[in-house]
């Protein structure tokens, strides 16, 4: 890695060698060289590795192997709600004593991201980013849905729906029927769930409630029961039907997926209460596409005028990619701060800053705009500031989760 966190701490503190230099000093013809597409293909350690001709594979063809090794595989794909979905499924079916090994994308409260059970179920998210999830042939795909992300990897979305449709072929595939582009994908052994559209499995009478949300979960337009989720939003109506569809194709009772279901407290930053202090909650969450962000402020949208919403953009290209879809999203906030841009594997850019994002904001109608490009001065407004709002929101897939709970931890 390039920089300490919280999990190569935990990893050195088991006793695993960890080079912050990237100089190539552990290279050796008796490593396997594992990399992401995280990392880029100058990438010094990458080039010494092709240099001392290295065994090198792709994390999602090492996923892709771990996973051919179990008699029954269940990947989770979707532009939005792999992880929460991915949690889901792994609460039922642990606390059904079913023994998943699971590989989640995020960190679960209860495990971290990675369950260590038998070897008869592993549950993996599948990512669409340069077609990594076409390297793992799952027993059951998921599609939850597909929208217009990491379209720097594809020409456009059209050929994004064409390799979703490739990682589904051969599996039995859960598909959301209310998502268009989903929807359009056809298999011959297909379950499907939904909301508005015709499905196997659909969701009815949904209740907003203070602290979740509760509906009645019909298969075939026959009433199964009913969920009490612990998670607000209609979008996790949709990941729990999906985590129904599946469990019920491995023949868990109802009993159990309600059980699992309903003791489900979420994934860590997503939606995450940080503090309470008072009258004050601070919340951390991933959303970093347009899609997701509009999602949170449609939960939140009657406390609007006393909410704040930090936002940190995630790579340059994204944004850029995506500027109108942001603007459109983030001119709903009442008060927004926007923090710079999250670099991740790519250079900067201005035309996918989040100073670009911030002078096409500010013609519009946010009452309370302002622009951070340093995490001090950032920190100084908000502890300045805080008692003015009821919640604050950290935003994005980057540090601003870091940041956030720094913040949190002053406060508190």
């Amino acid at each position: 890695d390039i920089s300490s966190s919280e999990f190569t701490d935990e990893l050195e503190f088991l006793g695993v060698k960890i080079d912050y230099t990237q100089t190539g000093k552990f290279l050796n013809q008796d490593c396997i060289f594992v990399y992401s597409s995280a990392i880029a293909n100058d990438n010094y350690e990458l080039s010494k590795a092709k240099e001392l001709n290295v065994p090198i594979i792709k994390r999602s063809e090492l996923l892709g192997e771990v996973a051919s090794r179990f008699p029954i595989s269940i990947a989770v794909a979707g532009s939005h709600g792999k992880t929460t979905t991915t949690g889901m499924i792994s609460q039922i079916l642990i606390m059904g004593k079913f023994q998943p090994t699971v590989f989640l994308g995020g960190n679960s409260f209860e495990y971290g991201n990675f369950y260590n059970g038998k070897n008869n179920i592993v549950l993996l998210e599948a990512c669409e980013y340069k077609k990594n999830f076409l390297n793992i042939k799952p027993k059951i795909s998921i599609v939850l849905n597909i929208d217009n992300d990491h379209l720097d990897s594809y020409l456009d979305l059209n050929e994004e729906v064409s390799v979703f449709e490739k990682f589904v072929k051969g599996s039995i595939s859960v598909i959301n029927a209310d998502d268009v582009k989903a929807n359009s994908i056809f298999t011959n052994s297909r379950v499907s769930f939904g909301i508005n559209n015709q499905a196997n499995y659909t969701a009815k009478r949904i209740v907003k409630k203070e602290n979740g949300i509760s509906f009645s979960v019909y298969r075939t337009n026959i009433l199964i029961g009913r969920i009490n989720l612990k998670l607000k939003g209609k979008h996790n109506v949709y990941n729990a039907l999906s985590a129904i569809a599946v469990c019920s194709l491995l023949n868990v009772p109802f009993k159990s997926i309600k059980k699992g279901l309903e003791s489900f407290v979420g994934v860590k930053r997503r939606n995450e209460l940080i503090l309470k202090k008072e009258e004050l909650e601070i919340y951390a969450d991933y959303a970093h596409h347009p899609s997701e962000i509009d999602s949170l402020l449609e939960i939140y949208k009657k406390e609007n005028e006393k909410t704040l919403y930090v936002f940190q953009p995630h790579t340059y290209s994204r944004t850029e990619i995506l500027m109108n879809d942001f603007i459109s999203v983030l001119s709903k906030c009442q008060n927004l701060y926007l923090y710079k841009t999250y670099p991740a594997r790519e250079k900067y850019s201005y035309k996918g800053s989040a100073m670009k994002l911030y002078c096409n904001l500010s013609s519009g109608k946010i009452k309370n705009l302002k622009f951070f490009n340093e995490e001090k001065t950032l920190e100084k407004d908000i502890i300045l500031n805080f008692k003015k709002y009821d919640r604050i929101f950290f935003v994005g897939a980057g540090n601003i989760y870091e940041i956030g709970q720094k913040i949190a931890g002053l406060i508190k």
